[in-house]
Formats: C-alpha cells, structure tokens, sequence
C-alpha cells in the first residue's frame, strides 16, 4: 500500500509520522449483539489522514457504535477494521491501551473528574502511561493554551460553564497529539454559540493533520462546513459524500 509522510509541529514536539495512506479502513463490518440487533452491517470504508469526517443518521442508525469500533470498546462480529495499517479486530486486548495512545475521545458526556483540577484532568491519560513530570507539564500547558483555557489551569470542573468543560475534555484528547479524534455529540449540551466556538478548535485541529471523525445530530454545523459527510441509517451508509449536507433521506 502506498504510504505518506505526516509532519505534526507543535511549541515542544515534532513527530514525523510515516503511515499508510488510509488512516482509517473498515472491510465488511457487522455488527450483530447478542438481542440478534443488527447494528452495522457490512460497512466498507476508508478515511483519510488529515480528513474531517461527519457521521449523521437518525437515533438507532448505529452511530455510536460505529465510533466504539474505532477506539476497541466493542468488536465487529464479522469484518477487519484497520487503523493506521494495524488490524484492531484481531489485536491482543493487551495492545488496547497502545491503540488509544493515538486515539483522542471526546463525548457528549463530558466524563470529568470532579476532585481533579483542570491541570489534572488533562494530565491524567500522560499519567497512566509514566510520562515524565516534565513532559505532563509541557504538554498540559499547551493543550490548555490551545483550547483557550490556561488560566484556568487550578479550577475544578464544578467552577467551569458547560462550554469550558467541554474544552477541558478536547485539551484532555488532545493532549498525546492524537492521529484520530473520534467525537460522539461534543456538541449536544451546548447553546449555539458555544457550539460554534467549539467547532472553531475542532477545525484548528484537524488543519494540524489529526483525523477528526464527528457524530451529530446539528444539521446546521454540518450544511455550515460542508465536510465530508457519511449517513447511517439501519445500519447501513446510504450516504458517503465530500462537502456534504446533513440530509440522509
């Protein structure tokens, strides 16, 4: 498979990145759970380095289960998914926290620890995997100033409005520079002008080269962007379209 060379630059790190052409490659991908609900069914895709993807449908079209794939929280019951080359269907649950290392998860549900700073909830995936003091540091303080939000290093998720705590929760995915960040709804709980300001750091990482991957329900961002756009529905994509709009019908 052909490959290319992805640069990504930062205040403290540069990572030169070779990685196959498809970041992200579903080949017959099922779903089936153990009620007999056919969640997905026989999903074949790729995505892109560097693409900004919408994923839309209706409630129940499979779309959170599609994002779960991604990062091994469930796995296909038949088909491969790869990402960035490595088949993630077959790896070692021992591998899983490698895999994430990469992987960058926002949520609607903004999942903080409320005893923890700002600082410490962003430090806290570098401090699972024994990153040094110095490094935690460095890279919490430019996550933070990335999301406009170093000033607020000290406080705690309870002194934060609902949008600051949804950009604690994207400083905290992208701490590790991410190749992927899989977003479920980071949007969902917030008023519209939030929303666009959230976006607005999405879009500032994805244009750093990350991969973005987006569920939503919010038509306007979507026919706002024109992003790729894929719909799910029973399942099934019934709509793979560059500069997409949000409708799926």
């Amino acid at each position: 498979m052909n490959k290319i060379v992805i640069i990504y630059k930062s205040n403290y790190i540069e990572k030169i990145i070779e990685t196959t052409i498809h970041m992200i490659e579903l080949q017959g991908v099922t779903k089936i759970f153990p009620n007999g609900v056919r969640a997905l069914k026989n999903i074949n895709l790729t995505i892109k380095p560097g693409d900004f993807v919408f994923l839309v449908g209706p409630s129940g079209a499979g779309k959170s289960t599609f994002l779960r794939m991604l990062f091994r929280e469930d796995k296909p019951t038949e088909g491969k998914i790869f990402i960035d080359g490595k088949d993630i269907t077959t790896m070692p649950d021992s591998r899983i926290p490698y895999l994430r290392r990469n992987l960058g998860i926002v949520l609607q549900d903004f999942q903080l620890l409320k005893r923890r700073t700002v600082a410490e909830n962003v430090a806290f995936g570098l401090r699972v995997i024994g990153a040094s003091e110095s490094m935690i540091n460095n890279k919490v303080q430019e996550a933070l100033e990335q999301v406009g939000l170093s000033h607020k290093r000290r406080m705690y998720p309870t002194e934060l409005s609902g949008g600051e705590q949804q950009r604690v929760c994207i400083a905290r995915a992208i701490v590790n520079n991410p190749l992927i960040l899989v977003t479920d709804e980071p949007t969902g709980n917030l008023d519209p002008m939030i929303s666009q300001e959230i976006m607005q750091l999405f879009l500032k990482i994805n244009a750093r080269g990350t991969t973005v991957i987006m569920a939503t329900h919010n038509h306007n961002l979507v026919n706002k962007l024109r992003k790729r756009v894929l719909a799910l529905v029973d399942g099934q994509i019934v709509k793979d379209e560059e500069c997409g709009t949000y409708a799926y019908e």
